[in-house]
């Protein structure tokens, strides 16, 4: 999976998505309030709340690297 399939899921279908790094939970799960979407995501005890799924991506928030940068390294398991 690249990083476009990965937004499409997340956009298309509105998945979250789970993975392991440094032996350390993460993830995010897409959540709504007052009808905008927003991508709440944690890494260990860290949590960052995003307001548009490239921000997500592009941010350096999951131990230092970004999705975009992780996405060939993980496992995810879609939520």
């Amino acid at each position: 999976m690249n990083i476009e399939q990965l937004k499409a899921k997340i956009l298309d279908d509105g998945s979250g998505f789970t993975f392991t790094l440094d032996s350390k939970p993460c993830g995010m799960e897409p959540d709504s309030r007052n009808k905008e979407t927003y991508y709440p995501a944690w890494y260990g005890d860290k949590n960052k709340d995003f307001n548009n799924i490239d921000d997500l991506m592009s941010d350096e928030f999951f131990g230092g690297k970004s999705m975009v940068q992780l996405i060939d390294d993980i496992e995810l398991d879609f939520i």
